[in-house]
């Protein structure tokens, strides 16, 4: 998939925030809107190159988003919500491999207290799948997250409820790079969400996991990965 119509080649120079970043492009400094707002160690380092969407609206307070970081041969995605579209671009075409057979699906479905990104329709059941974007990846491991998420861990019990009711629940951790070989929990940075990742594990939540290739231009699903507990 495009990551968008008009992509141009920056520097980046700095983060003065979660959201905001500095950036030169052609020798001039603006401002880009940072989709993700994690940490993203090892990726926000002054220098390095990055791309930025062209992307100007009423509401927005900077024209420009950044989309790419490059970390040495590779290119990265900082774009979370990407995930959801591969992941949708996927169940559209019905090539994702981990699951078959729904006959439809809809999108951002709530239930209980919660919002899920998709729900799979069976001929006897219904699946609730929320999306994980995974960043960071050391020693070809992807680790989530790369900072503390309540909502992670919110979703975390409230798939463990839904799979008790007799529904099948999912998580689905997308590594927008092509480096990650398997997905495991962040512990060092997030205990919580480790502990309730092995209690949806016990409790038959279903784990999938991929790596992306990722162009100047274009990101798309590769592989399927190991999630391991």
């Amino acid at each position: 998939m495009k990551l968008g119509e008009r992509i141009v080649d920056g520097i980046f120079l700095e983060r003065p925030n979660r959201y905001l970043a500095r950036v030169e492009i052609d020798g001039e400094e603006t401002k880009a809107h940072v989709p993700d707002p994690g940490r993203l160690p090892g990726l926000m380092i002054p220098g390095r190159r990055v791309r930025i969407v062209y992307n100007p609206g009423p509401k927005r307070k900077t024209d420009y988003s950044l989309v790419l970081v490059r970390h040495g041969s590779l290119w990265v995605s900082v774009y979370p919500v990407f995930a959801n579209k591969l992941v949708e671009k996927r169940l559209n075409e019905g090539k994702l491999s981990c699951l078959s057979g729904y006959k439809n699906f809809n999108r951002e479905v709530k239930w209980g207290k919660s919002r899920f990104d998709f729900q799979l329709n069976f001929p006897d059941v219904k699946a609730f799948v929320e999306v994980k974007s995974v960043s960071l990846v050391k020693k070809s491991e992807g680790r989530f997250p790369d900072a503390p998420t309540e909502r992670g861990v919110k979703h975390l019990r409230e798939l463990i409820d839904l799979k008790k009711e007799g529904l099948r629940a999912v998580v689905i951790f997308v590594s927008q790079r092509s480096d990650a070989r398997s997905i495991t929990s962040n512990d060092e940075v997030d205990p919580l969400f480790g502990e309730w990742l092995r209690k949806a594990c016990l409790a038959r939540v279903e784990l999938y996991a991929y790596n992306c290739k990722v162009t100047k231009n274009t990101v798309s699903i590769n592989n399927q990965i190991p999630v391991n507990i």
